[in-house]
């Protein structure tokens, strides 16, 4: 989704102040050690950095052009490592973990995923990070804003410091501010400060392998059709799991062969690969099919089935092998054209989606009533398949609320807050309670757009969801068709002998007409062109 900003905002005074002054109040030095800290380690270059060295370093010719290059390079980094500074300490300022408005925090969050474009959960990211490096890295902050460290060795410190506590975090910064951050080299930095980290070992802080219990969804960055499931826990939980699985599918997999030999269905063929290729499955396949084809048990909990489908959406033409242009689930994740079409085919219902074939806007179907129908639901999957907040990623389309834009008037419904896709949306539960309780506000349009209101302070202006494909396959049909319909009023008037070659024609049998229209040729009609 498409987003603009409209106005500028100041952080609320009491923000602006708690992050001043942890920016400009100095962090005392650690007191007395609570237990062993780590070592004073001087960590000093050899010999001062010096760029008259790099041509030496690099074997070239000093004063040629890579070298030129390579100082101007180096002339930058003092200006980018004061640059990122300076947006930190502006950052900071926008923090507020105060428990007077837990949801203060959010909303800046807003601001800066807007400013930044960036998403939600990066922009939360940042500003954890900006405050860190005020309250926690001051003095390593400080070398920075004096242009001593490159800005990736701050970022690199930033996630390295992130499991410790605040107290550690001091000393890491006490330490690391006293280095020769001017002069040595990127391999001696990362190995002092990974040494200097690892110290702590066990006191650093560590959620239990209990609590890290998780199953988490990851697509493949490649888009090639794929996404893998990451399952997190205690060590010898996982190692048990594996092992059943690996037990279970040697198990069917002997089954199989056996089945074979005696002539016999094979078991757990269920989708009759073991008939079709006259061989029992692979080890890998067969342990693929128990784990996402077995029922899952809830100890006797009855689990709805989902009120909406997966939502696969194809183009016509790529159903038809005009064009390789993706298709999308649930309109995220980007589906090969292949595997839509292999898709596609397995299904006994296609849902036909009407879109404009010049914007490639999503054409409703409006009903009035309070509750979305079905369809409803299904078209509105379509237009936000994440949080329609500006800068939100989470996936609305299984979870997730249908929201009236404008409030609907459960007394006077014609007064307006009408249930109609121009006046619905999805959001995500956190930012739904947000605009429950009136801290955003959302407001559509006549154009489509939507304008947010965020903490009655800043306004963001968000662009309705569309098919980019479609607008780009439209031109490509309709330059095509053109062309067509231009080479076909050239050979009807070639076969009615009102056009002449320039070459005489060559010498005709007399069987043959000599007006007879050239045989059909598919490669003078290109195809489409995208």
């Amino acid at each position: 989704m498409e987003t603009s900003t409209a106005t500028d905002v100041a952080a609320p005074d009491s923000a602006l102040s708690r992050a001043s002054e942890s920016a400009q109040t100095p962090v005392p030095a650690p007191g007395p050690a609570r237990g062993i800290e780590p070592p004073r380690k001087e960590v000093l270059a050899r010999k001062p950095l010096d760029p008259k060295d790099f041509a030496a370093r690099s074997y070239v010719e000093p004063g040629c052009t890579e070298v030129l290059i390579a100082h101007d390079l180096f002339s930058t980094l003092r200006d980018e490592a004061r640059a990122y500074a300076e947006r930190l300490r502006k950052l900071a300022a926008l923090w507020d973990d105060s428990d007077e408005d837990p949801d203060g925090g959010e909303l800046y969050v807003i601001l800066i995923a807007d400013a930044r474009r960036i998403t939600l959960h990066q922009a939360r990211a940042l500003l954890h990070d900006a405050c860190t490096a005020v309250t926690a890295l001051p003095m390593t902050l400080a070398r920075l804003e004096a242009g001593d460290l490159p800005v990736t060795w701050f970022e690199l410190l930033l996630r390295r410091v992130r499991r410790l506590t605040p107290d550690q975090c001091i000393q890491v910064d006490d330490r690391v501010s006293r280095w020769d951050l001017a002069n040595i080299p990127c391999d001696r930095f990362t190995r002092e400060l990974g040494k200097l980290v690892a110290w702590f070992g066990a006191a650093a802080v560590h959620a239990t392998p209990a609590e890290q219990r998780d199953v988490a969804l990851q697509l493949n960055p490649d888009h090639d059709g794929t996404a893998r499931v990451v399952i997190t826990g205690p060590i010898h939980e996982i190692l048990g799991f594996t092992r059943r699985l690996d037990l279970a599918a040697r198990e069917v997999q002997s089954q199989q062969r056996r089945a074979l030999e005696e002539n016999r269905p094979a078991p757990f063929d269920i989708d009759g690969d073991v008939v079709r290729d006259g061989r029992q499955m692979t080890l890998a396949a067969l342990r693929y099919a128990i784990v996402s084809r077995t029922m899952l048990d809830t100890g006797g909990i009855e689990v709805p089935q989902s009120r909406l489908r997966l939502q696969v959406v194809v183009p016509a033409l790529t159903l038809l092998g005009e064009t390789d242009a993706p298709g999308t689930i649930d309109g995220t994740i980007p589906l090969p054209a292949r595997l839509a079409r292999h898709l596609a085919a397995d299904e006994s219902t296609w849902y036909r989606i009407l879109t404009d074939p010049t914007s490639g806007a999503f054409l409703p179907l409006p009903p009035s009533r309070y509750s979305p129908t079905a369809t409803m639901r299904e078209h509105l999957r379509l237009l936000d398949p994440v949080c329609a907040v500006p800068g939100c990623t989470r996936n609305v389309c299984t979870v997730g609320e249908a929201d009236h834009i404008e409030e609907y008037n459960h007394r006077y419904p014609e007064q307006g807050g009408q249930t109609s896709i121009e006046n619905l949306h999805r959001l995500c539960w956190t930012h739904h309670d947000m605009k429950t309780r009136g801290l955003l506000d959302p407001v559509r349009e006549p154009d489509g757009t939507t304008t947010w209101y965020i903490g009655g302070q800043a306004r963001l202006t968000t662009h309705p969801n569309r098919d980019l494909l479609t607008p780009e396959l439209a031109d490509a049909l309709q330059r095509s068709w053109e062309f067509y319909d231009e080479m076909m009023m050239w050979d009807s008037a070639r076969t009615r002998g009102l056009l002449q070659d320039a070459d005489p024609a060559p010498p005709v049998e007399a069987a043959a007409p000599v007006d007879a229209a050239p045989p059909f040729d598919p490669e003078s009609y290109p195809d489409p062109t995208y």
